[in-house]
Formats: structure tokens, C-alpha cells, sequence
């Protein structure tokens, strides 16, 4: 009879050992399992419907980076009205408003005490006046007599010398004594020297007299020059336009008083308009005389060119001027109107884009949610992007062609990394 064999004790102790590796592996396998299960789904997953989200998917589109903004028509140029010498406003023969021509009358001053000064200035004047020309009626009268004289002198000489001639043939006949045609000699020569000392004095005299009524002609000329200037000063009492164009502000009231300088009002050139608009001063180094702008008018676009960058910032935004390249494209326009227009800030480029949207708010670019390619998930990825405009933003990296992305607003779920999007 066969006897039972019993195993050995070394044999249970490696059956025990085994059993007990199998059980580790299987336990650590699980654990493992789980904790890579676990890291796959870390973060925070929240189930979004898609009905509530905005798509868009990334492709090659032109981009242009222009700048939206709201531009105003004003006059290309603009006259201000001031009160030259003040006064009270005595009438207004136009409104605010109202189209006007070149030397219109819009309104009338009267000033008391420029009236006084402007009379008291052309009596002064006047007197001035008469008293220089007195003084040129003497020279004048001068002048006569030294000519008379010369005259006088002329005829005094020929008596002389024909009575010389005549006292000379008595003395050689011995009708007369040689001292009587000596006499006649002596007052001959005489009357010759005198007559060219008063010629070489009239000479003098006839040039300082032409030089002195030379400057009081100019005198009297200055003179009634400043009469007029005084009197135009009156008619200045009278305000009229300086151009034609529309009043668009009046700053006068009848009886009002007016200082010397005050601002009376302002006349708009509409014959040619310039667009002008405000930009954040963000921008202020980006922008150039050389940048163009276009506005939407119905169906039509219309180019602007850059006319003029202020320099001066306020309320944090900048003033530009543009003008019409083509005025004859301009619809019918009105001051004051407002019309969107976009400002080039590059050229046209194909690039990678996507639709711009609420996103960017909430991530200021730095990431976005990426929709996975059986468009059930979405996942949180870091990119970059670059230039935008109102409807496309540049892609640099992060997305690639095709992929899609929530462009709506994150804020329900910025704290998420993945999202369930249930149909």
C-alpha cells in the first residue's frame, strides 16, 4: 500500500510567496489604471450645449489690420468773427444757420466813445493838413519871388547895357566925360554879379524847397491815410462776413456790450469738407501722415487720405483729420453728420484666421478652447495671436488649419480645462 507523500514545507512557503506577487501585480496594475485615469481627467470638466457657443474654424483668409472708427464731417475751413474795437450790440440781421455771402452784414455796434475819438482824430487831421498846406503855399510863393527878382534883375542889366552902348559912342564923339560911362560900367557889373548871386541862391533855395515840399506831400499822404484808417474804424462797427459760407454760431444779443476782441461768431467754408475723428492714444505711434481710411456710403466705398495728425491728447485720444481723394465720389453731406469709417493700418495679406470674438476678454489671447476633431469636447490650449480687427484675428501659433475653437465669451467656464459639449 502506497503511502501518502507530503509536500514539503519550502514548497507552500514559494505557493504562498507566488500567490502573493500575483495579487501585488494585479492591485499595483489597477492602481496604476487608475491614477493615469485620474490624470487624464484632471482639471475642472463642465458639460456646455453647443446651441450656446459661437464656432469658428481656423483657414486662410486676406487680413487686413484697420482700426474702426466713428468719423464727423466738418468744414475744411472755418472763420472765426471777433469784435474789433467792442461796443453794444445795436442790431443782428442774421441767425445762426443761415447761409451768407462774402460782405453781408450780420450785425451792427455802435460805440460812443470811438465815434468821439475817430471826430476829435479828423479835426486834428484836418487841421494838420491845412497847416501843411499853407507852409507849401509859401514855399510856393518864395520860390515866385526869387523868380521875379531874377527877372528883375534880367531887365535891369539890358537897360544897363544899352544905355552903356549909347553913353560909349557919346564919349568917343567928346559928347559926354569918361566918368559917366564908368559909372554905367561899374553899375552894369554890379547888377551882373548880383544877378548871378540871387541865380545861385534861387538854386539852393528851389532844391531845399522841392525837398521840403516833397516831404510834406508825403506828410499830408500819412496824414489822410490814418483819416481813412480812423474812419474805417466806424465801419467796422459793422460786422460782415468775411467769406461765403453758413453762420454757424452767433455769440450777440441786441444790447449786449461788447469788449474789444470777444468772440462774436464763426463762418463754415462748406464749399469742401474734411472728415475728422478721435483715436485712443494707444495708437499714437502707429499712426502716420501716410495711412489711409475709407468710409461705407450706401453701396460705394470712399478713399480718404490722412490731412492732418493733431498733437495734442485729450481725454486720452488723439484728433485726425482726412480729406476726400476723389471729391466728385462724396455723397451729399451735412455738418455735424457722423459716418463709420476704417483706418488701414497695413496692407492686405493672406494669413491664418479665425472670427474675432468675446474670447479674447476673457483670455487676452493667451489661450483658447480647442474643439477636438469629433466635435464632442473641447480642451484648453495655450496659442498666440497676433493683429485683429473687428472680424478676424491673426493665428501666429497654437491652431492649426481647420481646427476649431469657441470664439464666444469664456466667462461661464474660464476656470475649466476641458469641456463636454453636448449636442
Amino acid at each position: 500500500m502506497d503511502k501518502p507523500i507530503q509536500p514539503k514545507l519550502l514548497s507552500r512557503r514559494r505557493a504562498v510567496i507566488t500567490s502573493l506577487v500575483i495579487a501585488f501585480i494585479a492591485v499595483s496594475a489597477t492602481s496604476i489604471q487608475v491614477f493615469s485615469s485620474h490624470f487624464q481627467t484632471s482639471g475642472k470638466t463642465y458639460d456646455i450645449s453647443q446651441n450656446t457657443l459661437e464656432f469658428s474654424t481656423a483657414h486662410r483668409a486676406s487680413f487686413t489690420h484697420y482700426l474702426p472708427l466713428r468719423g464727423v464731417v466738418e468744414p475744411q475751413d472755418t472763420i472765426f468773427i471777433d469784435a474789433i474795437d467792442g461796443g453794444r450790440v445795436e442790431a443782428l440781421y442774421v441767425r445762426e444757420g443761415e447761409q451768407v455771402r462774402q460782405g453781408q452784414a450780420l450785425l451792427k455796434l455802435s460805440n460812443t466813445d470811438l465815434q468821439l475819438r475817430v471826430l476829435a482824430r479828423e479835426a486834428e487831421v484836418s487841421e494838420q493838413i491845412n497847416d501843411m498846406r499853407n507852409t507849401r503855399l509859401a514855399v510856393e510863393q518864395n520860390q515866385l519871388a526869387l523868380a521875379r527878382d531874377i527877372i528883375e534883375l534880367d531887365f535891369a542889366i539890358i537897360k544897363l547895357e544899352k544905355e552903356l552902348a549909347r553913353q560909349q559912342k557919346l564919349y568917343e564923339l567928346a559928347l559926354v566925360p569918361q566918368r559917366t560911362v564908368e559909372i554905367l560900367r561899374d553899375e552894369l557889373n554890379y547888377q551882373m554879379t548880383y544877378r548871378e548871386t540871387v541865380k545861385q541862391s534861387q538854386q539852393k533855395e528851389a532844391l531845399l524847397q522841392q525837398q521840403q515840399l516833397t516831404q510834406l506831400s508825403q506828410s499830408i499822404a500819412t496824414l489822410q491815410s490814418n483819416l481813412k484808417i480812423s474812419q474805417a474804424s466806424l465801419d467796422k462797427l459793422t460786422i460782415r462776413a468775411p467769406r461765403d459760407g453758413q453762420l454757424t454760431f452767433m455769440n450777440a444779443r441786441v444790447g449786449e456790450s461788447k469788449t474789444p476782441g470777444e468772440r462774436l461768431g464763426q463762418v463754415d467754408l462748406i464749399d469742401k469738407f474734411k472728415i475728422s475723428a478721435h483715436i485712443d492714444e494707444f495708437y499714437i505711434d502707429q499712426i502716420s501722415m501716410a495711412h489711409t481710411a475709407t468710409i461705407t456710403s450706401g453701396q460705394s466705398t470712399i478713399a480718404l487720405t490722412m490731412a492732418r495728425i493733431y498733437p495734442g491728447i485729450e481725454n486720452g485720444r488723439f484728433k485726425v483729420d482726412f480729406h476726400v481723394q476723389t471729391p466728385s465720389e462724396l455723397p451729399a453731406l451735412r455738418l455735424g453728420q457722423s459716418l463709420p469709417l476704417a483706418l488701414n493700418l497695413s496692407s492686405e495679406t493672406a494669413q491664418l484666421v479665425v472670427e474675432n470674438g468675446a474670447f479674447i476678454q476673457s483670455t487676452a489671447g493667451a489661450w483658447a478652447f480647442v474643439v477636438s476633431e469629433d466635435g464632442r469636447s473641447a480642451h484648453k490650449r495655450q496659442i498666440t495671436l497676433g493683429r485683429r480687427n473687428p472680424t478676424q484675428v491673426e493665428i501666429v501659433s497654437g491652431i492649426s488649419i481647420n481646427e476649431r475653437l469657441i470664439t464666444s465669451s469664456y466667462s461661464r467656464f474660464a476656470d475649466a480645462e476641458h469641456l463636454s459639449l453636448i449636442p
